[in-house]
């Protein structure tokens, strides 16, 4: 068999490769870590012979940095030992607190004034950008309609009324025309002349008295004495009651008749819109001519007769319903007449003695019906009182012009809730309804009184 062995001995210095090397290196022992030598010690006294750190013996041992020698690895690696935190570096620490303090507050506040800005933008842009059309009608409208505008009625609950109505399409096509309107007025309480289905501009246009200038509302109510309606004016318009009062001294500058006492019962109930800068006179001026007017188209022209008819008309608005008051007007007559069988002449109206005494409420005593001191007292007095109670409405005016004739001589509305009314020819007769009255109200303190 031949000899495969290669001739000649192996060379042991042959060079290794590297695999051999590493090899062999992970087949040896790892060294011992290398002494502290002499001069580490010295240097650094709280270095063990290992190289490994040791905790010094003193507790105040100076806190320098401390060279250490791993095991296993060539060099020093340097570790500063804190023993004992200093006040410096406790001072450092809360200074470090305070910085990113300071840090946080500077991010939400510049996060807030970012949320801000983005909310103002998107409040401009809605500006900017057009919205959505609301549904309009194009006009010019329908039916006439009227549309009564309620005291303290803001422009939404207005918009919502109209469209309800359908006088106009939509609330949001009327706020919009409300806020596009350049109008200086604001919508008072009233009523308006407006038409089924009209364009909202035209709507707004109208309740805002465009192209009219700014004016004071005022509201005279049904039978509104005239201190209430003195008050009522000065109230919109700032003039004073006493400037007022002032102004009304003398009825006949407003072409009242002589008898006239006061303006009490010619401010016509209504609604009013006076000039921002009319005078008291001007007010009264306005406010007596529609009574003046209507008077005349009754074709009651004698200043007399105008009295007489003023003040019987302010008796029935006091005393009687709507419906009631041409029978009641009849009734009124026939007591009037002096030779009559059950009142002698003698009106003897509760409305007329409450007017005397100043005051409101349906109920007063015996004493006061006695009093003859009170010269609206027609329980004391024959005829007439000295003049109107209030404000007579046009549908009294008419009936005391027109009274219905009949042979009663008594009335009283035997529930006011429900305003029943019952007549009677004779006074036995009437004291049963009376009765029927006095019982309601026994019942119902609260609405008599």
């Amino acid at each position: 068999m031949a000899d495969l062995t290669p001739e000649g001995p192996r060379e042991e210095d042959a060079p290794l490769t590297r695999r051999e090397m590493r090899r062999r290196q992970s087949d040896e022992t790892p060294p011992a870590p290398e002494p502290v030598v002499g001069e580490d010690l010295r240097e650094y006294p709280d270095a063990s012979p290992d190289g490994r750190y040791q905790q010094a013996e003193d507790a105040g041992a100076s806190q320098e940095p401390v060279i250490v020698r791993p095991a296993g690895r060539k060099g020093y690696q340097t570790v500063t030992v804190n023993r004992d935190r200093s006040p410096d570096a406790q001072a450092k620490r809360d200074a470090r607190r305070k910085r990113r303090r300071r840090r946080n507050i500077v991010l939400i506040s510049a996060f807030a004034a970012f949320v801000v800005l983005v909310a103002g933008l998107s409040f401009a842009l809605r500006g900017i950008l057009p919205s959505p059309a609301a549904e309009d009608y194009p006009g010019p409208g329908g039916q006439d309609v009227t549309f009564t505008v309620n005291e303290g009625e803001g422009a939404l609950a207005i918009g919502n009324r109209l469209a309800d109505e359908d006088i106009v399409a939509s609330s949001g096509a009327f706020i919009e025309a409300v806020n596009q309107s350049r109008s200086e007025n604001s919508i008072q309480a009233g009523e308006y002349p407006l038409k089924q289905q009209m364009k909202a501009s035209d709507a707004a246009s109208i309740l805002l008295r465009e192209g009219q200038g700014q004016v004071h509302y005022v509201a005279v109510n049904r039978g509104m004495r005239l201190n209430e309606a003195m008050q009522a004016v000065s109230d919109s318009t700032g003039i004073s009651v006493e400037d007022l009062e002032a102004a009304a001294e003398n009825p006949e500058d407003y072409g009242l008749p002589a008898e006239a006492p006061s303006l009490e019962g010619y401010l016509a109930p209504g609604e009013y819109r006076f000039p921002v800068d009319a005078e008291p006179a001007e007010v009264f001026a306005l406010m007596i001519e529609p009574t003046m007017a209507e008077l005349e188209e009754q074709g009651i022209t004698d200043e007399a007769e105008q009295f007489r008819t003023v003040t019987i008309a302010s008796i029935l608005e006091a005393e009687a319903l709507t419906d009631d008051y041409p029978i009641v007007a009849g009734i009124i007559e026939n007591r009037l007449h002096p030779d009559n069988p059950e009142t002698g002449g003698y009106l003897q109206i509760d409305a007329t003695v409450i007017y005397g005494l100043g005051q409101r409420q349906l109920q007063f005593s015996e004493e006061d019906k006695r009093d003859a001191s009170n010269e609206y007292n027609t329980y004391a007095h024959r005829g007439l009182p000295p003049g109107p109670i209030g404000a007579p409405s046009t549908q009294a005016l008419d009936a005391a012009a027109h009274p219905e004739e009949s042979e009663f001589y008594y009335w009283v509305t035997t529930n006011i809730e429900t305003g029943e009314t019952k007549f009677a020819e004779d006074y036995e007769q009437h004291r049963v309804y009376q009765q029927e009255y006095r019982d309601y109200c026994a019942e119902n303190e609260e609405i008599c009184g």
